[in-house]
């Protein structure tokens, strides 16, 4: 197909004058594609080379709906043909509302067409993002729900409609608008801040921080990937000196462009001795506009937030260089709650989401699929649909209700299918480390203080066989 393509580009540049003999030329492609898609219908190079040929323009589409029409009644479930489906409805005036038409009746005359699901998905994600009239997330997506249960409970076992239903899951806890999760310092905490040393007679708890390079990071964790974090988009109000052009760098990767967590370091000491002097620090996010999320939307929920930082002298009295032997020498913590001021996070800031539909539609959903808690799927998609719900929580009463229900169900399918045991596990571990973090009271089990050194508290969280790592945005005080 590449060296035909050779072929008719030469040909094409010899009579480019004539656009008859063009057109002639091309309209001469386009059969024998369709020849030759009559013998191999899932020809990849085919339904390439057609596309090819109508991208150059002088081809009429008039008939390619048509066409496809014809053959995906051969076979509905082909994905190449969905593909060049696409390709043409955007070369038409067609819309996407008779497009997501097309797919239904497609559906409806057969619920294993996986192809048709997709496209379905995609056609609602742009509709869905233009807020066209009736797409309204709030009112689609619980109809999509009742319009997938069709085919989940006509053929339990077909891998389609599920598909589908995870998409929908998706689109009703994925927040479109980017949301600063928390930060380390975070909103309204206080910092010890000193230079090399063990602090052991600080009354802090979690935020003695000791640096020789004199300086402290400052991190900003968002709920989804972003874009943008700069000195002008995010601005920083404090009488520490030298932090006027401070320089955010992703966390992990220092070449990306986007990420979850960003960080600076601030200078907290100068060639002026210092004798414990309080700071305050005023921190604002999105006051200018530029913070994008990788999905290209805009960074609107503009916050602020506070802490207070108390800096010592290098020289100290009692702060002394120290290298750590680490052994069991760890005591359970009696902690209070105002020591555990540092892991307050951001969530109270935020502009609040409309949560009510989508804690309607996950609690409908749950009911529903109890009745298919019997089978593998049936029990991964309950303990799916309640990580939802744990998520899109509001009410500290209700918050980490469903934690123990996640687990078992977790365990039970680890036993039920040892072929992916190991999805399993992780998903358990993702599971348990939202229920450590969702309140105070249950993060508090896991800390420890450390014998030799009172003023250091440490999360453990070892011989609890995690495979994964989770809610790292609320364990930033590590």
């Amino acid at each position: 197909w590449n060296y035909r393509k050779l072929a008719v580009e030469d040909n094409l540049s010899r009579i480019e004058s004539d656009p008859n003999l063009v057109k002639s030329i091309l309209d001469e492609e386009l059969s024998v594609v369709e020849s030759a898609l009559r013998q191999n219908f899932k020809s990849y190079g085919a339904w390439h080379h057609r596309k090819w040929v109508l991208s150059k323009g002088h081809s009429s589409i008039g008939n390619e709906l048509k066409l496809l029409d014809k053959f995906q009644k051969l076979d509905s479930r082909n994905f190449h043909a969905w593909n060049y489906r696409r390709f043409v409805v955007e070369l038409t005036n067609r819309s996407e509302q008779d497009e997501l038409q097309y797919t239904e009746d497609m559906i409806y005359n057969n619920f294993s067409n996986y192809s048709a699901w997709h496209n379905r998905s995609v056609l609602l994600s742009s509709l869905l993002a233009n807020r066209a009239d009736g797409f309204m997330p709030n009112e689609k997506i619980p109809e999509e729900y009742d319009f997938v249960h069709g085919a989940i409970f006509t053929d339990p076992d077909d891998q389609s409609g599920w598909f589908y239903h995870l998409w929908l899951l998706d689109q009703t806890v994925n927040v479109e608008t980017p949301l600063l999760a928390s930060s380390w310092p975070s909103h309204g905490s206080s910092i010890i801040l000193s230079g090399p040393g063990c602090l052991n007679d600080s009354s802090s708890k979690f935020t003695t921080f000791c640096s020789e390079s004199g300086s402290f990071p400052l991190i900003l964790y968002f709920d989804q990937a972003v874009g943008g974090v700069s000195s002008s988009t995010v601005t920083i109000d404090s009488e520490l000196k030298g932090n006027e052009d401070l320089v955010w760098e992703p966390v992990l990767n220092k070449n990306s462009q986007v990420s979850c967590a960003w960080v600076t370091h601030m200078k907290y000491f100068s060639s002026e001795p210092i004798v414990r002097k309080e700071y305050k620090v005023k921190v604002r996010v999105g006051n200018s506009p530029g913070i994008v999320s990788s999905r290209g939307s805009n960074f609107s929920a503009h916050c602020e937030f506070f802490f207070t930082a108390h800096v010592h002298d290098a020289a100290v009295e009692n702060s002394e260089e120290c290298i750590v032997s680490w052994t069991d020498g760890f005591d359970i913590w009696d902690a209070q709650s105002e020591d555990l001021n540092s892991l307050v996070t951001l969530d109270q800031l935020n502009a609040e989401m409309d949560l009510k539909w989508r804690q309607k539609a996950l609690a409908e959903e749950v009911e529903c699929f109890r009745q298919l808690s019997d089978s593998k799927i049936g029990k991964l998609t309950l303990a799916r649909l309640l990580m939802a719900s744990e998520a899109m929580a509001s009410d500290d009463a209700v918050k980490g209700a469903h934690y123990e229900e996640i687990l078992q169900l977790y365990n039970d399918l680890m036993a039920l299918d040892s072929s992916h045991y190991q999805y399993y596990k992780d998903k358990h571990s993702v599971a348990f480390l939202h229920k450590v973090t969702s309140s105070i009271e249950s993060l508090s089990r896991h800390l420890f203080r450390y014998r030799d050194m009172n003023n250091l508290v440490c999360l453990r969280l070892n011989n609890l066989s995690l495979s994964r790592i989770a809610s790292v945005e609320k364990l930033l005080f590590v």
